[in-house]
């Protein structure tokens, strides 16, 4: 972990070790590999809350870079948004940013990186996808050869950013189904990890070897591999009978130029979707102020979850779903 989140996780020690329930945090920061089973029962096993925070906080300050960002998201999953809060008020980041800057830097603490994953065998799944837009907000071409493209396109009111291939007929773009769809809080967390896609590529050539791999919501998931500069981006898909999502063909892979392009152009998009500063995250809304609620959210857990692997601890409020933890 970085001295100066050492130094804010330590200025905030009273407040965290009063306030702070650690053994759902400590749970969440071992599903995000961030703490090992054994240090989970370590803190498990101490007698009182107060006992149990400080040793959560002790393990924690020991840890490696991502452990400061595993807190803030494991505090959010757990229901302490004060206390999540509270850390990135005081974060040392530019205090000029604009606040969609700002939601790019909560947006990146939230998203799920996967990257010591192997992925298995393509298995898609039969889909027809009919989208019925006559009027796209904007198509821009991400290469010289008018093959792909960034669009934002409205369906049934809502508005969504896909990087899409098309096929040209006759002076005519017919887009294919070779493509990712972004609803624009999908889009907000995506644009949050672009500076960090880009560090990667940069390092390609310095010794980059490790495998990286982020879930932004729905079924996408970001993929990096050592050895190539490209940036896959893919819909996942779970069947019965696998333990982990699986890739699908619907999915775009960008090389260094077509990702570089997308850098260039972002900020276009925000000129033809104005909405996109107003967006939320599904993180922050109301409906995830319990735990059932996240699971429950087919952004944050598309393919369902596990009820034998999750803590079902829960606020006062949550009992009044008696069937739901009755299941």
């Amino acid at each position: 972990m970085e001295p100066n989140h050492q130094n804010l996780i330590r200025s905030n020690y009273t407040t965290l070790v009063k306030k702070m329930s650690a053994v759902p945090v400590a749970g969440f920061l071992y599903a995000s590999n961030i703490i090992t089973d054994e240090m989970k029962q370590q803190i498990e096993v101490e007698k009182t809350s107060y006992d149990k925070n400080r040793k959560l906080i002790s393990i924690i300050l020991r840890r490696g870079p991502s452990a400061f960002q595993g807190l803030k998201r494991a505090l959010l999953k757990a229901n302490q948004r004060e206390l999540s809060n509270l850390l990135i008020a005081k974060d040392d980041e530019d205090v000029t940013k604009s606040d969609y800057e700002k939601k790019l830097a909560l947006a990146r603490s939230l998203v799920v990186c996967t990257k010591e994953r192997e992925a298995p065998e393509s298995q898609p799944r039969k889909q027809i996808d009919q989208e019925k837009s006559p009027e796209p907000r904007c198509r821009i071409s991400l290469d010289d050869f008018n093959d792909i493209f960034l669009t934002a396109m409205p369906y049934k009111d809502v508005i969504y950013i896909h990087i899409r291939h098309f096929t040209e007929n006759n002076g005519r773009f017919t887009p294919t189904k070779k493509r990712v769809t972004f609803p624009m809080d999908r889009w907000l967390r995506f644009e949050s990890l672009l500076p960090e896609i880009q560090k990667y590529l940069n390092n390609i050539g310095n010794g980059e070897r490790e495998e990286r791999q982020w879930h932004v919501g729905g079924g996408v998931y970001i993929s990096l591999t050592p050895g190539f500069q490209t940036v896959d981006i893919r819909h996942y898909w779970k069947p019965e009978d696998a333990p982990e999502p699986v890739p699908t063909k619907k999915g775009v892979t960008l090389n260094h130029k077509k990702f570089t392009r997308l850098l260039e152009v972002v900020e276009q998009m925000h000129n033809h979707v104005p909405e996109l500063k107003d967006v939320e995250l599904c993180m922050l809304s109301e409906s995830h102020q319990n735990q059932l609620g996240m699971l429950n959210c087919p952004e944050c857990t598309p393919f369902g979850y596990d009820p034998l692997n999750v803590s079902m601890e829960c606020n006062a409020g949550d009992l009044q779903d008696v069937e739901t933890l009755n299941i």
